[in-house]
C-alpha cells in the first residue's frame, strides 16, 4: 500500500495483482484502493501484462518462518513463479522489471566487514532466503537492451502502514514495548540487523523506474540507512528509548534466527543517488504514534493480522486455502 501511494503521489498509474492473503488485514481503511485482481502468482499469464510499462515484483511467501511452513512451496512461489512473472513479463514487452528481493541472502556473515553486491559471498540459511537468491540470479540474467531487471536488497523494514507488521524487529519491539511495558529480545543481542524505514524503499523503488536503464540493468543495490547498520541489542536501546525508559530482557533460551550481517549502502548511493531519509527516532516516533491510536480502539496489533505467519495459519485452519496455498473458490 505504501509503494502504490508513494506512485500515484507522482504520477504514475499503478495496478495491482495479488494472492489477497492479506487483504483482510488493513487496521485503517483507504481512501482510495488502487484496481488490483486477486490472482495467484503461479497462474498469471502474458495477458495480464499487457501494456505495462514497468512490473515491481513484491509477491513472495514474506519471511523466514513462513517459508518453513513448507519448503517445496516456498521454492514453488518464491523461485520457480518469480522467474516465470520476469518471462511472462519479458514476452509482453516490459520495459522494466524490479525484482525486490531480500538481505537475508547474507545469512551468517563471516566476518565484521560491510557486505556489497557484487563482491560479497552470499550465505542464505533458509528456504526464504535461498528461494529469493535463486530467483534474483535468473530475473537479473534476463536484463539485456529491452528488458531492464534490477534486484533492490532491502534491509529489515520497519515504520507505520496501514497492513502494519508486528514480525519484523523493530516494529516488534516498539509493539511489544507499547502492549506490555516491556521490550523482550529472544537473543543476546549481538546479531546485526541493518534496517530501513518503508517510504525509503518505496523511494528507491520509484526511483529505479526512472533512472536511465544502463545503471540498474542486470544490477542488485542493497537499501538501508547508511551508518543503519544495528545490532538487536541496539535496536532494542532505541525502542527502550523512545518508550520512556521501560525494561528490557534478553531471552536467549530459544534463539531461532542466526542471522547476523552488515551491509554497505554506497552502490546505491553512488549510482542510484539514493539515501535514506528516514531513521530509528523518527520513524519509531510515527509507529508509537499511529499505533497508540489503534490500541485505544482496542485493535490486536500483535494478532494475526500483522503477523504475516499467523495469517497464513488462520486461513489454512479456516479452510480457505488448500494444501497448496491456493484460495479454495
Amino acid at each position: 500500500t505504501e509503494a502504490t501511494n508513494n506512485l500515484e503521489s507522482k504520477g504514475y498509474s499503478v495496478f495491482g495483482i495479488d494472492s489477497g492473503f492479506y487483504r483482510m488485514c488493513n487496521l485503517v481503511s483507504i481512501s482510495k484502493e488502487i484496481p488490483t485482481v486477486l490472482k495467484d502468482i503461479r497462474d498469471l499469464e502474458i495477458s495480464d501484462f499487457e501494456s505495462m510499462d514497468a512490473v515491481i515484483h513484491l509477491a513472495a511467501l514474506s519471511n523466514d518462518p513462513i517459508g518453513e511452513l513448507d519448503e517445496s512451496l516456498t521454492y514453488e512461489i518464491n523461485y520457480k513463479a518469480a522467474v516465470r512473472t520476469a518471462e511472462l513479463a519479458k514476452a509482453a514487452n516490459v520495459k522494466r522489471f524490479i525484482f525486490v528481493s531480500t538481505q537475508s541472502i547474507y545469512g551468517i556473515a563471516q566476518n565484521d566487514s560491510e557486505l556489497d553486491e557484487d563482491n560479497s559471498i552470499t550465505n542464505p540459511q533458509t528456504a526464504y532466503a535461498k528461494s529469493k537468491l535463486s530467483a534474483e540470479i535468473e530475473i537479473l540474467n534476463m536484463s539485456d537492451g529491452k528488458f531492464i531487471a534490477t534486484s533492490l536488497r532491502p534491509s529489515t523494514v520497519f515504520g507505520w502502514g496501514v497492513r502494519l507488521r508486528s514480525d519484523i524487529v523493530f516494529n516488534n519491539l516498539i509493539l511489544n514495548g507499547l502492549i506490555y511495558k516491556k521490550i523482550d529480545v529472544h537473543s543476546d543481542g549481538t546479531p546485526w540487523r541493518p534496517i530501513v524505514h518503508v517510504s525509503d524503499l518505496c523511494e528507491a523503488i520509484e526511483i529505479c523506474l526512472r533512472i536511465s536503464p544502463e545503471v540498474i540493468s542486470g544490477e542488485a543495490f542493497n537499501i538501508g540507512v547508511t551508518g543503519g547498520n544495528f545490532t538487536v541489542k541496539q535496536l532494542a536501546t532505541a525502542a527502550q528509548s523512545a518508550l520512556n525508559g521501560i525494561p528490557i530482557k534478553f531471552n536467549t533460551e530459544n534463539v531461532s534466527d542466526p542471522r547476523s550481517y552488515k551491509v554497505s549502502f554506497s552502490k546505491a548511493e553512488k549510482f542510484l543517488n539514493f539515501r535514506a531519509k528516514t531513521h530509528l527516532e523518527p520513524g519509531g516516533s510515527e509507529l508509537i504514534t499511529q499505533s497508540r491510536k489503534l490500541i485505544e480502539q482496542g485493535i490486536d496489533l500483535l494478532g494475526r493480522k500483522t503477523n504475516r505467519l499467523a495469517q497464513m495459519k488462520f486461513l489454512i485452519q479456516e479452510g480457505s486455502l488448500d494444501e497448496t496455498l491456493r484460495f479454495k473458490h
